[in-house]
């Protein structure tokens, strides 16, 4: 079935002409990109379907705090449109994704949260063959199989953020304040860990969203990679 994505792409010339424009600077600036995608990973934020780098990017320049107003007010104005995308890429899992995006709708972030982080790695894991919140060496092993004919092309720089080690991925034992800055603690979450019973906040469901929508945007893009290579 054809994702949502691939349609936007065929119906929406602006899309088409914005699209290019990431490849491009992606292209053109690559360490500048993978510097910037390992940082703000750092600290719980990755692009979406909707975001602007640029913008992102000056965010960030000025402060955490500037870039976390800054990605849930571009969540808000695009989260339509963000939700949209997820659904329709992903179709065997709608009927949990629509549970997840409800419960976020009503300001649940304890049920929500939950929901966001297995249904990310699940994305993940059939995509790549290995776990996103663990299995560090071996998930970059696997990425770099999984990409490896995409050397040279803006590819590898969006799966930097994936080799990184964060907050999402970080062990239990990552509890303090300034590290749940960073973002929700998958295992410590999903292992009802005593360290983070605190998980359930705005800005930990909107980070959920962003990782959510950052992985999916991936592997939609080598899906259609793969297309247009073998058509």
């Amino acid at each position: 079935m054809k994702s949502y994505l691939l349609l936007k792409i065929k119906n929406d010339p602006e899309f088409i002409e914005e699209l290019g424009k990431l490849i491009v600077g992606l292209a053109s600036v690559p360490q500048n990109i993978r510097d910037f995608s390992e940082s703000s990973a750092a600290i719980g934020w990755f692009f979406t379907t909707e975001s602007f780098m640029g913008n992102m990017k000056k965010a960030f320049d000025e402060s955490q705090e500037k870039l976390d107003s800054y990605m849930i007010e571009e969540i808000n104005y695009n989260y339509s449109k963000i939700k949209e995308s997820l659904l329709q890429n992903h179709e065997k899992r709608k009927h949990i994704l629509s549970v997840a995006f409800d419960l976020h709708e009503q300001n649940n972030w304890i049920a929500c949260i939950p929901l966001f982080l297995s249904q990310t790695e699940g994305i993940f894991s059939e995509n790549v063959g290995s776990l996103l919140f663990s299995e560090h060496e071996q998930r970059k092993e696997k990425l770099q199989e999984r990409f490896k004919d995409k050397a040279g092309e803006y590819m590898p720089y969006l799966y930097t953020p994936f080799e990184s080690k964060t907050q999402f991925s970080a062990g239990i034992s990552s509890a303090s304040e300034n590290k749940k800055k960073n973002g929700p603690n998958r295992n410590g979450i999903l292992h009802g860990s005593r360290k983070h019973l605190d998980y359930g906040t705005k800005i930990n469901s909107y980070k959920c969203i962003s990782l959510l929508s950052y992985v999916s945007m991936v592997f939609t893009f080598l899906e259609l990679e793969n297309l247009d290579t073998h058509p």
